[in-house]
């Protein structure tokens, strides 16, 4: 029952999650944040027990391993901690001392504020009409606020009063929203990176990640086939480059991206299974093959340029990984045939808008729209240096940004960058526990040489291409802020711990690997 709650939490999430939207909308983040708190438990509950302690399937034998792990624990705690403190509501000298541009935010919105008073609604209001009389258009009695403020302040100030001690995060509510879904997160990575170390659970997980995909890609391409400007024929809004249940393409070709080199190399162990004549090798390879072409067809369709690049990187890594391993005749010559059954597929779909939009790669920095982002790149500097050891808030760039975007421009509520934004929201001690706990993640899973001659290569070259492509994608758009990426990175991330120690622990034990196609003929022969 423990292991069909999490699995079967864990398989409605990957599917649920893209389908609705992305998983932007407050309901479908209250489905999530529901769905994870059964994960955990369900996955707490027995790692507590002696059952979970005295487990055959352990994953971790060395020291080593357990302290890299640990170490990417550290990371994610310490960086917890970071978010706490920014909701921590502290005296105005200590935030003068700790964001100098924070204190100096709060002392021109809030009267009384640098010198320490505890002003009240009322103060606010006659506050706020001295301070704007010269752009107030008429004359205002500052009694009388309703002319000015609706609601009135006092209907729209907390029960709990007013106070002088402000938070390092510029708005707390998103803050603590934001801090929210990252908790979620870092749960589910724990439930993922603790149950999925066998090879049977893993092979379940990457066959609903690859069906997910497979499914969003698949509308999204009906969709544009027969766009009436409605998200899945039906919802209205206003839509500027969708695709498929996404509102943005860039998003979905992230999403896609990541999931089609697992589809690839999970191609190309059906095949190794079909040479070994495996009963169930066929069905396998004729839907991963199916998955690939239509998972690379929808990116390049849905005209995401960096899409498109990242997906050329994450085939480089593949094409690199099989070299390293050996024996890539065959897998190079079936991911030559991939690729020409997309190229294919995309001629029957009509080909136009793709080349067209494939040329403009070729103008570079002069590109409209890399143009803007190196724009806003540019003034996030500004933002950066003002608030240089803690950041703004978690979450609060749409918000901080508003004072350093370009005058006449529009609001820029996302940076297109994750790491550029995650150091306009933390600072250097947000990015520096981010950046070490990569390192420690990086030294637990890059561990090529030991899937020499094993199948687990497969599953570990897809997922490390996968990951790498989500990860340089999120260099030029904010995708990561999409539950339905973030998710998926989490999920993938900790399934790629449990595949490299899977590994590790069966080349430390001396035994018999039975994905190990040496062995397995030794079986089949005997």
């Amino acid at each position: 029952m423990r292991g069909f709650i999490i699995e079967g939490g864990i398989y409605f999430l990957l599917l649920f999650t893209p389908l609705a939207f992305g998983g932007v909308e407050s309901w479908a983040l209250g489905v999530i944040q529901g769905i994870t708190g059964l994960v955990f438990i369900a996955w707490a509950w027995g790692s507590g027990g002696s059952a979970g302690r005295n487990s055959p399937h352990s994953p971790i034998d060395s020291g080593r391993d357990k302290r890299r792990l640990r170490l990417v624990w550290i990371a994610i705690a310490l960086f917890v901690i970071l978010v706490c403190l920014q909701l921590t509501p502290l005296p105005p000298a200590v935030i003068q001392e700790i964001s100098p541009r924070t204190y100096d935010l709060y002392s021109n919105t809030l009267p009384g504020f640098a010198e320490g008073n505890s002003a009240g609604p009322q103060a606010l209001t006659t506050w706020i009409l001295e301070k704007l009389a010269p752009r107030i258009p008429f004359a205002a009695d500052p009694k009388r606020e309703s002319q000015v403020l609706h609601p009135p302040v006092e209907a729209a100030t907390p029960a709990a009063g007013w106070t002088r001690w402000r938070t390092l995060s510029i708005y707390p509510f998103q803050t603590r929203q934001r801090l929210t879904l990252l908790l979620c997160l870092i749960a589910l990575f724990a439930s993922v990176t603790g149950h999925f170390v066998t090879r049977e659970r893993m092979s379940r997980l990457l066959g609903v990640v690859v069906f997910s995909g497979l499914a969003v890609s698949l509308l999204g391409i009906l969709q544009k086939f027969n766009w009436n400007g409605r998200l899945y024929w039906i919802r209205e809004g206003d839509y500027v480059a969708p695709f498929g249940p996404f509102v943005d393409r860039n998003t979905y070709a992230a999403f896609a991206g990541t999931i089609l080199p697992i589809a690839i190399c999970l191609t190309f162990s059906a095949l190794r299974q079909l040479s070994e004549r495996r009963r169930d090798a066929l069905p396998l390879l004729l839907f991963h093959g199916f998955a690939s072409v239509t998972l690379a067809g929808g990116i390049f369709y849905s005209l995401s340029r960096g899409g498109m690049i990242s997906t050329c990187l994450s085939l480089a890594i593949i094409a690199g990984l099989l070299v390293y391993y050996g024996r890539s005749r065959s897998e190079l010559a079936a991911l030559a045939g991939i690729l020409v059954a997309a190229a294919s597929f995309l001629l029957w779909i009509g080909p136009e808008k793709v080349i067209e939009r494939v040329g403009t790669l070729s103008q570079g920095q002069s590109t409209p729209s890399l143009a803007l982002r190196t724009e806003a790149w540019r003034h996030s500097i500004g933002l950066i240096a003002d608030h240089l050891v803690v950041g703004t808030g978690f979450g609060t760039f749409a918000y901080s940004f508003m004072r350093y975007a370009p005058p006449g421009r529009s609001w820029w509520n996302i940076a297109h960058n994750e790491y550029i934004e995650l150091i306009c929201d933390t600072g250097l001690a947000g990015a520096s526990v981010f950046l070490a706990g990569l390192a420690a993640w990086l030294l637990l899973i890059w561990r090529p040489g030991i899937f020499r001659g094993h199948r687990g290569r497969y599953e570990y070259s897809g997922i490390v291409a996968g990951v790498a492509a989500l990860l340089l994608h999120s260099g030029v758009t904010s995708n990561l802020q999409i539950p339905a990426n973030s998710l998926l990175l989490v999920v993938l991330g900790g399934a790629l711990i449990g595949v490299v120690l899977r590994r590790e622990s069966k080349n430390n034990s001396a035994l018999p690997d039975e994905g190990s196609l040496p062995g397995h003929r030794r079986n089949r022969a005997s």
